[in-house]
């Protein structure tokens, strides 16, 4: 019977477990989905933005469509799920003008753009993971970015709305080529402009007050810059490019792709308006000018930005590599190889300057018998302890040292063999009073120290680590946890 209630409790258990994961699973579709919808809405408010923006007039043509990076961002995030919602914000931003064009079947063909629309934002998700699945981390990862995850799929898709567009009669089909020219750049734009954005916000999402300083300070140059360019005065737009480039070097990615991102959509804002330097009689000319403009601007500045990141991370790299070599990763405290280059420059500082400094060794009593009652851990934790008191008990000018095994070494610039004592003598009380407690264990242990001072002549480095060590063997021998210490001469050395 009692294995029986057993049976039956554990089935209860898991039933209510299963029942937990179904709830949590059910919960986080649902925030995806309720996140889509508005990642749908953000979609409708890019492309209405567009057509009102971003248009050239009489011609209506499109020169910038964020809503093709925002879909991409979309698929990104969501796969495959993200294209029903691509396609009906797409359809809902496309309808109102295909019904105003007076044609056959509109809401076939507005479904047909739509189903493109969404094709874009799915191929170039699907290009992005199989040719830069890392993202964008160098300078030299923007041409497969440009050609794969921009053109190629903006230019599927551009086909397919072109000619839906002329079949439908919406267009003529002498003007479906220039159509389709100006919805691959459009299309492309609105992806080179958006997914850097998004992976850089995505990466580093934080908020640096200089930085923020330097953008602000920036941006007002640049809007001052735009003014004058589209003022009568169009050769202040290629000033432009140099600001960004140097802003690049001073703030982060994320901050640097918004100012891009910023001042490209301005730019080609107000030439929607028939204002600034990129206007001209014949249309196509004009259109190519800007968008060669934007685009040869926005690669240069986002190559020069990944670049400065790429430079930084591997300095950053190397510092820590170059860290990690010179502190003992254990006690956090300098080895042997950084400290006697550090003990070596303040004895010749002390030379030439007529001062004195001293060193104390330090060793820890019968280490052995602790790592053989208790064990390496316990070990570990009593060399941790110990040089934490060492820190505790030295001034920030001090340098202590592990030096191998139970062996610790304290440089005192700028002091006598009396007060290193005094320091080393806190330590030693505190070290004796203080025990580690391991596994509910109390462990006492004690140190050895020999202290020397360095008070000039013709004494070397070797010669003052040789005095304090033999210091230290002798505090050994008149029964350990205690301090021997005096000064070092040519003749005791």
């Amino acid at each position: 019977m009692s294995n029986m209630v057993n049976q039956l409790k554990s089935s209860a258990s898991g039933l209510v477990g299963q029942g937990g994961q179904t709830h949590s699973g059910v919960r986080q579709k649902l925030q995806e989905i309720a996140w889509l919808i508005f990642a749908a809405g953000l979609y409708y408010l890019a492309a209405r933005t567009g057509m009102q923006l971003f248009a050239l007039k009489p011609s209506n043509i499109t020169l910038l469509w964020l809503a093709s990076g925002v879909g991409m961002v979309m698929c990104m995030r969501h796969g495959l799920l993200a294209f029903p919602f691509i396609l009906i914000a797409s359809f809902c931003a496309n309808y109102p003008g295909m019904l105003e064009a007076h044609r056959l079947s509109p809401k076939l063909y507005t479904l047909i753009s739509a189903t493109a629309d969404a094709m874009t934002g799915v191929v170039a998700m699907l290009m992005m993971r199989l040719s830069l699945p890392e993202g964008l981390r160098k300078s030299t990862d923007l041409l497969h970015f440009g050609i794969k995850v921009c053109l190629i799929p903006t230019m599927l898709s551009s086909l397919i709305i072109s000619l839906n567009m002329a079949v439908g009669g919406y267009i003529h089909w002498d003007e479906a080529g220039n159509f389709f020219r100006m919805l691959v750049l459009a299309d492309s734009l609105g992806i080179l402009l958006i997914y850097p954005l998004y992976q850089a916000w995505r990466d580093d999402h934080e908020w640096r007050s200089s930085e923020l300083q330097r953008l602000v300070l920036t941006s007002l140059g640049i809007g001052v810059l735009l003014y004058l360019a589209f003022r009568g005065h169009p050769g202040f737009i290629y000033f432009v490019l140099p600001v960004l480039l140097l802003l690049a070097f001073y703030i982060s990615l994320n901050l640097m792709t918004l100012a891009v991102a910023a001042s490209m959509v301005a730019i080609i804002a107000i030439t929607g308006q028939q204002l600034g330097p990129f206007q001209s009689a014949n249309l196509v000319e004009a259109n190519f000018m800007l968008v060669c403009f934007v685009c040869t601007t926005t690669f240069t500045i986002m190559a020069v930005a990944l670049h400065n990141r790429q430079l930084l991370t591997i300095e950053a790299a190397r510092q820590e590599w170059q860290k990690a070599a010179e502190v003992d990763e254990l006690t956090k405290l300098v080895n042997r190889a950084t400290f006697l280059p550090m003990l070596a420059d303040e004895h010749q500082r002390a030379k030439r300057l007529h001062r004195t400094y001293a060193l104390a060794l330090l060793d820890i009593d019968h280490f052995k018998t602790v790592n053989d009652v208790y064990g390496h851990q316990a070990g570990d934790e009593v060399l941790a302890h110990f040089a934490s008191l060492m820190q505790s008990n030295t001034r920030g000018i001090d340098k202590a040292a592990r030096l191998g095994g139970d062996e610790f070494a304290v440089l005192f610039p700028e002091s006598n063999a009396m007060d290193a004592a005094a320091a080393m003598e806190r330590l030693r009380l505190r070290l004796e009073n203080n025990p580690v407690t391991v596994a509910g264990v109390n462990i006492y242990v004690t140190s050895s120290i020999g202290i020397t001072e360095y008070q000039g002549g013709d004494v070397t480095p070797d010669m003052v680590r040789t005095r304090a060590d033999q210091l230290l063997y002798s505090a050994k021998h008149a029964g350990r946890n205690r301090i021997m210490f005096d000064a070092v001469t040519d003749e005791a050395a």
